[in-house]
């Protein structure tokens, strides 16, 4: 059910707070050619867990799969190292929301209140206070967690649209030069090549969930 929950209010945001890093690091040419390599690159995951999930329907995912394709000899230790690393992926993952979320509220209030001086202390309030959030909606929220989930969908693509149509109307405009080949280090790494790859991080988080959607999509039909 965390996961549910998560998918319904958390994901896109953390998505939108999570490009902050590959604009820092990478700028704006840096953000939009790491997707595309990302993409190809995690394209060639999901064909390969697509093949399997074809060959070997299962929940169980990636622990099943290495266990049903390994070696005899290998199949215990394999699929006992792949479940544990799939279930702390899964654990840091979870946390990962309430984290981007918690700073990103803090962010909220010290753009809207300019006095404010935002603290690390308080920013792990705001993340603790999150995970409180999921935590209780989880336990007491589930009879009303599909309809919340609807309105929330509801809610998200309205938002979208809105905050697109803001910003293509009222923001500044940058070239196609700029936007396509200027690559930035403006968080003082060593050189631009390094920054670039650091900042791929907000392209990998995006597109870490598409891999699981294939033993999802098994699993459902």
């Amino acid at each position: 059910m965390i996961t549910s929950y998560t998918d319904a209010t958390l994901l896109p945001l953390t998505f939108h707070s999570a490009t902050y890093q590959g604009l820092v690091d990478g700028g704006p040419a840096g953000l939009i050619w790491s997707f595309v390599w990302t993409w190809f690159g995690f394209s060639t995951v999901m064909l390969s867990l697509a093949e399997m999930a074809s060959m070997a329907p299962t929940a169980g995912g990636q622990y099943h799969w290495v266990s049903e394709f390994s070696p005899p000899s290998l199949q215990k230790p394999l699929s006992f190292f792949v479940g544990w690393m799939s279930t702390l992926s899964w654990q840091a993952g979870t946390a990962s929301g309430p984290f981007l979320v918690g700073t990103l509220i803090q962010a909220s209030a010290t753009v809207m209140y300019p006095d404010y001086a935002s603290t690390r202390w308080q920013g792990t309030l705001m993340v603790i206070a999150v995970t409180l959030l999921v935590w209780v909606m989880n336990i007491w929220g589930t009879k009303g967690m599909p309809v919340f989930q609807n309105v929330m969908l509801v809610v998200h693509i309205f938002g979208f649209l809105t905050i697109i149509i803001v910003f293509w109307v009222l923001s500044p405009r940058a070239s196609a030069e700029v936007t396509f080949t200027e690559f930035t280090n403006s968080g003082g790494w060593s050189s631009t090549g390094l920054a670039l790859m650091v900042g791929q991080l907000s392209a990998i988080y995006a597109c870490i969930c598409e891999y699981e959607l294939c033993s999802w999509r098994c699993t459902s039909l």
